[in-house]
């Protein structure tokens, strides 16, 4: 088992998207080099610019569903929510870069990182409610994800501090999905919110299958996983 040394690599840029710095609620805690045989950790560095694109538009989303939500006095509790779910995407932001920069460099990861970056452009949606469904529908299945990756059987296993990074933003992501679930379920037409959280959810599956011999590697079932990430769970949205 190798403990990855990040003064062989540069700091990281951006996946995906440019986020703008600006002080943190809460700091996030330094992530230790990974405990990982070679082979887990050049796996984990070609499907973590997925998560880090995520994190990087998430952050960006949040602060503009935020802003918008802060002009209308009505909407001063829905605002607070979601500028706390900015605020922890930050955090995820600055600790998923962290270990970026503790593992090796991905070798095809602009590849991935333009198709990830589509994905989210195509996220984006005037209509805050239904821009607010995908994103539910999203995180989900990005919680499916974060479970896969840390069961007891994966490769990632051997390193339980690395579990627990990923269990606190699994944690986080649940949250964010019950306070984005809260908001949606009190506007808009169900079956419209449905119809478009089912097709990001589809979209999302055909993402992450670029990745799937990688998941493999990491011993995380692709098939099942994609399965899984392409239906929208009954009752979510």
């Amino acid at each position: 088992m190798a403990i990855l040394d990040n003064e062989a690599h540069t700091a990281a840029a951006p996946a995906c998207f440019t986020v703008p710095q600006r002080p943190p609620r809460s700091r996030s805690a330094d992530v230790t080099a990974p405990r990982l045989d070679e082979r887990t950790a050049r796996a984990l560095a070609d499907v973590l610019p997925l998560l880090r694109c995520g994190e990087e538009a998430a952050t960006l989303a949040f602060g503009r569903l935020a802003g918008r939500a802060d002009v209308d006095p009505a909407q001063r509790a829905e605002a607070a929510a979601l500028h706390m779910i900015e605020a922890e995407e930050r955090v995820h932001d600055a600790l998923l870069q962290q270990l970026c920069e503790r593992l090796p460099q991905s070798a095809d990861g602009a590849a991935l990182r333009s198709a990830a970056r589509r994905f989210h452009l195509r996220m984006f949606a005037r209509d805050q409610t239904l821009h607010l469904a995908r994103i539910a529908a999203v995180d989900a299945a990005v919680c499916t994800v974060l479970s896969r990756l840390t069961s007891p059987r994966t490769a990632l296993a051997q390193d339980p501090a690395l579990v627990q990074l990923f269990h606190r933003i699994r944690r986080d992501e649940a949250r964010h999905v019950a306070v984005t679930r809260t908001i949606v379920s009190k506007r808009g037409s169900a079956e419209r919110l449905r119809s478009s959280g089912a097709a990001a959810r589809e979209a999302l599956a055909a993402l992450l299958s670029l990745r799937g011999a990688t998941f493999d590697l990491l011993r995380v079932d692709p098939d099942a996983l994609i399965r899984d990430v392409a239906r929208l769970p009954g009752g979510l949205l």
